[in-house]
């Protein structure tokens, strides 16, 4: 902990005046709080990880950044101390090569107070109302770094995307001399291999997304309306301790079906007897994801719907599902399968699976090609994967998402969200 002026035992007669409140540290509150949390030795093992590839890399610090999107859900911030916070823009969370961590917090006072409970490191400092890169720029100051090479891990997935403008150019302007450097894949090396610890949060996950569709089910009938559907799925993740990350819902009628995957934002439709309900429902706990996709049907599946399930959507995800090997190289999985709707008749979305790292990530496997970093394309122990397929009617017309997450063991796979494929889902 930073040898600070507002301790609360201090201050603790004053705490009325702006100055002690701030970035108070040391007080008797949250005592009670109680979370879950990784071990001591997992953090010890992933700082290790990080600290030696700065030092392959030739970096002094890393700046790891986070922020909560569905393409990042914490990344880094949640990976290094365990932090899950929905309120902030971009978070930060500095790991030098030498001596300790140190984590930036948006909120001050009460807040900042309960996250120390929350994460896994001693140093919680404040974002001093926003000024981030001043607040990283003193740390790596006391640490003797202001003119070190420092890594900026990428905040999501999709840009990528690093920092906030405001703490950038304020941190370059408190370090002119130091070096700073974008490393977009650095926490994709870091993570892409779990340790048990980690397979048994996604494990937990993969339960809290079975749940949720279990509730979808239970909640849908006639006159319900969608977002009543992602409610139910919201409710039963939270009430077993664990958060949403996607939820994608959405229904159509399988008489005149107008849907081939969920809805990103279900809708205010109103549910009817003989619709399809097509879900992504992807869960995490203690930050990492698994997921789970499988129709649901209000009554019993059309004679379409049925056979497009049982003909077509089984046997192509059965066909995927039986690929997954450790040794197994993904261009290879990509040749066998690419072709498995196609021969039924039908067609699909260009995605066949997925990696995760705690969220959704690379290696892509499409029907056409595999994206993803030399050290992706062949399957190892502790690697974990979403299969994620969509087969589509010849036509364009329906279709129906599937999914399921595993992870590669030493002699096999574990399946992270073992629900049964052979049948969609009755409601009721």
């Amino acid at each position: 902990m930073p040898n600070v002026a507002n301790d609360w035992n201090q201050v603790r007669y004053e705490l009325d005046k702006s100055e002690n409140f701030q970035a108070i540290c040391n007080s008797p509150w949250y005592a009670d709080a109680v979370y879950d949390k990784f071990s001591p030795e997992e953090f010890a093992r992933r700082h290790k990880l990080a600290r030696e590839l700065m030092a392959r890399d030739g970096f002094d610090a890393l700046i790891l950044c986070g922020s909560p999107n569905i393409y990042s859900h914490g990344s880094g911030v949640t990976w290094g101390c365990g932090l899950i916070d929905d309120r902030a823009l971009a978070q930060y969370m500095l790991l030098p090569a030498k001596g300790e961590p140190t984590l930036i917090y948006p909120h001050p006072g009460c807040h900042i107070e309960a996250i120390r409970k929350q994460v896994s490191i001693a140093d919680v400092r404040s974002g001093q109302h926003g000024h981030y890169g001043r607040a990283l720029a003193e740390r790596m100051i006391e640490l003797g770094l202001h003119k070190g090479r420092i890594g900026i891990t990428a905040a999501d997935r999709t840009g990528p995307e690093y920092m906030g403008v405001n703490a950038w150019l304020e941190m370059k302007a408190h370090l002119p001399e130091a070096e700073f450097v974008f490393v977009p894949m650095l926490m994709h090396e870091l993570s892409y291999i779990k340790s048990a610890e980690e397979i048994g949060a996604m494990a937990k996950a993969g339960q809290l997304a079975m749940n949720a569709l279990r509730a979808v089910a239970a909640a849908a009938r006639p006159g319900a309306r969608e977002y009543q559907l992602a409610a139910a799925a919201t409710h039963a993740v939270m009430d077993g301790g664990g958060r949403v990350h996607l939820l994608m819902i959405g229904s159509t009628s399988m008489h005149d079906p107008k849907l081939v995957f969920p809805n990103p934002n279900p809708s205010h439709r109103i549910l009817q007897q003989g619709d399809i309900i097509l879900c992504e429902l992807a869960m995490t706990y203690l930050g990492y994801t698994a997921k789970v996709g499988h129709p649901v049907s209000i009554g019993q599946p059309t004679e379409r719907y049925n056979r497009f399930h049982k003909e077509v959507v089984v046997p192509g995800f059965k066909a995927v599902e039986a690929q997954l090997a450790p040794g197994r190289h993904l261009e290879d999985l990509r040749k066998s399968v690419c072709g498995v709707f196609r021969e039924r008749g039908a067609q699909s979305r260009p995605i066949l699976m997925h990696g995760h790292d705690l969220i959704t990530s690379l290696p892509f496997i499409m029907t056409d090609e595999v994206k993803g970093a030399p050290f992706d394309m062949v399957m190892q122990p502790g690697m974990t994967y979403g299969i994620e397929i969509t087969p589509v009617s010849a036509d364009g017309t329906y279709g129906i998402f599937f999914s399921r997450s595993y992870a590669i063991a030493e002699t096999g796979v574990q399946a992270l969200t073992p629900y049964p494929p052979d049948d969609i889902l009755v409601a009721g």
